[in-house]
């Protein structure tokens, strides 16, 4: 298979719109799609933490990209967290999300999730990607996060995808990026692993590393749910993808980094509750309900409203 290219720029980290019974909202979400669409690059569904794809079944899953496809219509691509507690289960969940797909009308490009630590170790992994990317004809991307691993109870001794097996995975076609998360030293390495990949992504999947060294090929944002438009301009100034501009631009990049990291410091510890009230209350989701535990979001809440007034957003 003709490798694939993943997008380059702002990835759009989604919360997921629940229903009190645990169904999708769907014109919650399709309000969130078509407020971040025009801004972004990509979206992703059901992530591991803003996504809470940890808590999400397959079933679930499956009616997140129906209707995310349904919104899209192809304007962008879509990025769908498929891991599970098991290879079992997580190829059962490839197997689902092929069923939404197959004969679907819209022609949106979508990309697969995997963070393969969650419930492989590194050896073997090669050979199991092998037989998992022949069960699709859809691209992976490889999610790398030390700390999500490190939370499980799990006998493998590694949190991150070794250096070495990186470079045989990227011998196969069908994957086409990295969502990294970890220290500069070692995205350093990943990115020597896969210079012969030209157009191999690794995507910076924490907002505050990207603020302050920007990987060439783009972020994985939360905050680009609450402040699409923000998120754009710091991508398409740190990609240097419009002019350097003056002394003023300057200045404006100063003032949105300054926005952007407010944002973060607001919603970081409880992103899928905190951003779930801000838009609640926007009347952008029918209701703040969530798979994590509830907890006081108030103060968080209001230090957002307050942030997003200022800015305009």
């Amino acid at each position: 298979m003709e490798a694939l290219i993943s997008p380059r720029g702002l990835i759009a980290d989604l919360i997921t719109p629940l229903k009190p019974d645990g169904s999708i909202d769907g014109k919650g979400l399709e309000r969130i799609l078509d407020r971040v669409a025009p801004f972004a690059q990509a979206v992703f569904l059901s992530s591991p933490h803003t996504g809470e794809g940890k808590n999400l079944s397959s079933d679930q899953r499956s009616e997140l990209l129906e209707k995310a496809l349904a919104v899209i219509s192809g304007r962008i691509p879509i990025l769908i967290w498929i891991t599970r507690d098991t290879e079992d289960d997580t190829s059962n969940t490839i197997l689902d999300l092929k069923k939404v797909l197959a004969g679907k009308k819209e022609d949106s490009l979508v990309f697969l999730v995997d963070t393969p630590l969650f419930y492989h170790s590194n050896r073997g992994l090669p050979a199991y990607y092998k037989n998992i990317c022949s069960m699709v004809d859809h691209p992976f991307i490889l999610h790398n996060d030390p700390e999500l691993i490190r939370g499980l109870d799990r006998p493998f001794k590694r949190n991150n995808i070794r250096t070495g097996i990186l470079k045989e995975l990227i011998a196969i076609d069908n994957i086409a990026g990295l969502i990294f998360l970890g220290p500069l030293d070692r995205a350093y390495n990943y990115q020597k692993a896969c210079r012969r990949r030209t157009h191999f992504r690794i995507y910076d999947g924490d907002e505050t590393s990207f603020l302050a060294h920007p990987s060439t090929s783009g972020v994985v944002s939360t905050g680009a749910t609450l402040a699409p438009g923000a998120w754009q301009r710091m991508v398409q100034s740190s990609l240097q993808l419009t002019g350097e501009g003056d002394e003023g631009h300057l200045r404006q990049i100063w003032k949105l980094d300054q926005y952007l990291r407010n944002l973060k410091d607001a919603y970081q510890k409880m992103p899928a509750a905190v951003i779930k009230e801000v838009l609640s209350d926007n009347g952008i989701i029918e209701t703040p309900a969530s798979t994590f535990p509830a907890e006081d979001t108030e103060k968080q809440k209001e230090q957002i409203k307050e942030l997003m007034a200022i800015f305009g957003d």
